[in-house]
């Protein structure tokens, strides 16, 4: 396969290529997952537009709770605003074009004629013994969908053609058996129905809806409830292929409609399609990286991204991972997952490949035994490529038990396994703070077979990147807002809930002015029935909530990322560190925990490293064992990429960053890879310390106040007494008073040995000071 070629450098996406870009039309796929809107409160939570007919102007939304086909339009594709731009405050696309069929919500297909929709609360998907979905198989420009019915396998297809000179959407199916209890909800349809032969049909107005039936099944059409039907006859047996045929039209035309009910018609297998179809993106996308050149021990190289392409689609990067030979798959926040090799030394020969695209917004990829998991907001993705070319033609639905609403603000993010593999992701609170689904600021975790979903902790806000270490310590960010007063990191435990009030999903004491009150603020019905409001000034408080290791203040990080687990023996000093990134700012931290008397707390230290994007997601390669991190250009970050890719490397040059912070009973321990210079680091000038705290509240965010009194704003300074260098030269005691303390910021401007400078800032937490010993 001969690339498609294109080089370029650091700063190749000029505006007015993106502007050219935006004024083309993308090619986002055969099919589109969103949240959809149509008309009449409409609202496909989990949706999946497909397009359909050879003209490219009709589409289908499959509605993969529900298996309901919920609209079908015809014309403009959909009203995105800037849900494809930009991701600032993307709210659901609606349908652009004109409805020619939908169904309301609920159940599409009927057990025993009933429409009742049997799902908790009428969110998420329905029960398993009514139906579920399975995924779809892409076959070229073919979308198939898999599901089950009670216990019927169904294939299903959308479908558009020009029949007698009338736009007609057909659904192509082929089941397992025939089952008497179950009817298909076809459209909904108002007036008195009509049934001519295979036809029928319902008049309103100037309007005529019609539906017919042809190929290998028992049933019969009907209509009940407002909503037209086929029943199945018949006592479960064998079924060849059927199609139920849509149109939508003037009454004089129904004739017409009806002699294309009649006319013969060769329906395919459908069980063809399913392994493995032709490819769609053929070309490869072949860049160059930017090899970093600043000075120090570690260095960022740019791994150009694929832009140009051929189908004009961006790259924001939500998640990425690697394989075991050293490849990268990486998923982007519009719907595609990419495949880049080439990682080498130089990254001159890098090749691009574009593997699966119209996911549901993917911010989290895990590479699982050579399988590729995606994380969306409708479900956890694995992709199968059948036939090995280098592109997944099996969307499967690996768990989709996750509630979706219409909120913008619940961003499913990252994407973890423990050493059981059980699979780890969060799920952002609503904006504004009213939770209205049991999952909304939550960390959900999914059994390693992807049977079965929990709710594992709450009380999250924005928990926009997380890691997992080798001893399955799950950690995760969130970021200042309502009942979070800066940016921090948290340690996550079972049942844990941390600090998001509205999101806490399980009851809480809130405190009501001079009394508590145990209520769950997540329940609505709660919520309205004692006036609590999702942000508060100061009243309905909780008692507690479990604390970050490490608070950041905003001018270091106002969007927090992910986190990343060194595990490497190629990155020097730092191999085995946890590195936290700043989506906000762009930039990377060294993270220096400590456990005292049972309890985690940590400092962290700032990589003097500039990114041009927001950086939110982190892995090793296990090839170069070096550190990679991407990120995206959205909501609150100062980068002005739209999304980029990054290896962090080792130089081999001196780690001046410090490596370890232990709280002593008399100060702080730092502690250095390189050995200091004596004069400097036993200087007390070449130090300075302050202190502060936050004020946890329903308000956005908190002042900065003094520790010793909250009433009054600003930071607190704290008198270094001595500065003791041990030994080795590697470990300061800079001894000064310690106190548990929300924010402490430790600056100094030192030298190695050998005289290179050390200017650094750490900003740590203080939960404990184990007296008389060092913390270990």
């Amino acid at each position: 396969m001969k690339p498609f070629v294109i080089a370029f450098s650091f700063f190749s996406i000029a505006a007015s290529t993106l502007a050219q870009n935006e004024a083309r039309k993308t090619d986002y796929g055969p099919f589109f997952s969103a949240t959809i809107k149509a008309p009449g409160g409409n609202m496909t939570m989990k949706g999946i537009a497909a397009t359909v007919g050879a003209e490219k102007n009709a589409y289908m939304c499959f509605d993969t709770d529900l298996m309901r086909a919920s609209v079908g339009w015809m014309g403009d594709w959909l009203k995105t605003g800037n849900y494809l731009r930009e991701i600032v405050h993307p709210q659901p696309p609606e349908i652009a074009g004109t409805p020619m069929f939908s169904t309301k919500v609920g159940p599409g297909w009927l057990r025993r004629d009933s429409a009742n929709d049997p799902r908790p609360g009428k969110q998420g998907p329905l029960p398993k013994d009514h139906a579920h979905y399975r995924g779809l198989y892409r076959h070229g420009d073919q979308t198939i969908f898999s599901y089950t019915v009670g216990g019927i396998d169904v294939l299903e297809t959308p479908g558009f053609e020009k029949l007698n000179g009338l736009d007609v959407f057909t659904r192509t199916f082929q089941i397992d058996k025939n089952d008497p209890d179950w009817s298909l909800a076809v459209a909904d349809a108002s007036g008195e129905p009509t049934v001519a032969g295979s036809v029928l049909s319902v008049i309103e107005g100037d309007r005529c809806m019609a539906i017919s039936l042809r190929g290998g099944v028992r049933a019969q059409l009907s209509a009940a409830n407002g909503k037209l039907l086929v029943k199945f006859l018949g006592q479960k047996e064998k079924v060849g292929p059927f199609q139920v045929s849509i149109w939508s039209g003037a009454p004089a035309d129904l004739k017409k409609f009806a002699d294309t009910a009649n006319a013969k018609v060769e329906l395919p297998n459908l069980e063809t399609f399913t392994r493995g179809g032709p490819a769609r993106w053929a070309q490869l996308i072949a860049t160059r990286g930017v090899l970093g050149t600043n000075d120090g021990a570690y260095v960022a190289d740019l791994i150009t991204e694929p832009v140009p392409n051929p189908w004009n689609t961006r790259t924001f990067f939500g998640g990425m991972d690697f394989f075991p030979d050293g490849r990268a798959a990486l998923c982007t926040f519009h719907g595609d997952v990419w495949i880049v090799s080439g990682l080498d030394q130089d990254l001159q020969k890098l090749e691009w490949k574009r593997f699966a695209s119209g996911l549901f917004q993917p911010l989290g990829l895990r590479v699982v035994d050579g399988k590729i998991y995606v994380t969306g907001r409708d479900q956890l993705t694995r992709l199968t490529d059948f036939n090995k070319d280098g592109e997944a033609d099996f969307y499967e639905n690996f768990n989709n038990d996750t509630v979706v609403t219409g909120n913008y603000h619940e961003f499913c993010m990252d994407l973890h396994t423990d050493s059981k593999g059980n699979f780890y992701y969060f799920k952002g609170a609503p904006w504004s703070p009213e939770v209205k689904s049991p999952h909304q600021g939550t960390c959900l975790k999914v059994s390693k077979d992807g049977s079965k979903l929990e709710v594992f902790a709450t009380g999250f806000r924005a928990p926009n990147g997380s890691a997992m270490s080798p001893d399955d310590v799950l950690t995760v960010s969130d970021n200042q807002g309502h009942w979070m007063p800066s940016s921090k990191l948290n340690v996550v435990k079972r049942g844990g809930f941390y600090g998001m009030t509205p999101a806490a999903q399980h009851e809480l004491s809130l405190r009501f002015g001079e009394s508590n009150l145990v209520v769950n603020p997540s329940d609505p019905e709660a919520r309205s029935k004692f006036k609590i409001k999702g942000w508060d000034a100061g009243a309905q408080m909780p008692a507690s909530y479990d604390e970050p290791i490490c608070w950041l203040p905003q001018n270091m990080d106002n969007s927090s990322g992910g986190q990343v687990w060194a595990t490497t023996k190629k990155w020097g000093a730092l191999g085995n560190h946890l590195l936290f990134s700043s989506y906000g700012r762009g930039t990377l931290f060294a993270v220096l925990p400590e456990m005292v008397d049972g309890e985690m707390q940590a400092g962290m230290v700032r990589f003097p490293i500039k990114f041009s994007t927001g950086i939110m997601r982190g892995r090793v390669n296990p090839k170069d064992g070096q550190v990679y991190v991407c990120g995206l250009r959205g909501w609150q970050t100062d980068g002005t990429k739209d999304g980029a890719f990054y290896r962090v490397r080792y130089t081999g040059k001196p780690v001046t960053i410090p490596t370890e912070l232990h709280v002593k009973a008399n100060g702080v321990a730092i502690t250095f890879a390189e050995p200091l210079d004596a004069a400097t680091a036993q200087d007390g000038a070449n130090y300075s310390v302050e202190q502060w705290n936050y004020i946890y509240s329903g308000n956005y965010g908190s002042p900065e106040v003094s520790p010793d009194d909250p009433k009054k704003k600003g930071h607190d300074r704290v008198a270094v007494t001595s500065a003791k260098l041990s030994r080795d030269k590697r470990t300061i005691l800079l001894e000064i008073p310690v106190k548990p303390v929300m924010q402490m910021k430790i600056k100094f401007a030192l030298k190695t040995e050998d005289g290179t400078p050390i200017n650094h800032e750490i900003y740590n937490t203080i939960h404990r000071v184990l007296t008389g010993t060092a913390a270990k």
